[in-house]
């Protein structure tokens, strides 16, 4: 089954898709489509299409 939620991560001073990606692994998913939605100070807030691993 096909899941939408919110996560959030860790802002780093060098942004690449590699780095969002090595940080959602961490939550147990396989993303399939995720967009940054918001920036916070320290964050990061991505919307994320998965399947629970």
């Amino acid at each position: 089954m096909i899941l939408t939620d919110e996560f959030k991560i860790n802002k780093t001073e060098n942004l690449e898709s590699s780095y969002i990606e090595k940080e959602l692994s961490k939550f147990d998913i396989i993303p399939l489509r995720w967009a940054i939605v918001d920036v916070t100070d320290t964050q990061y807030i991505l919307t994320v299409s998965y399947e629970k691993i």
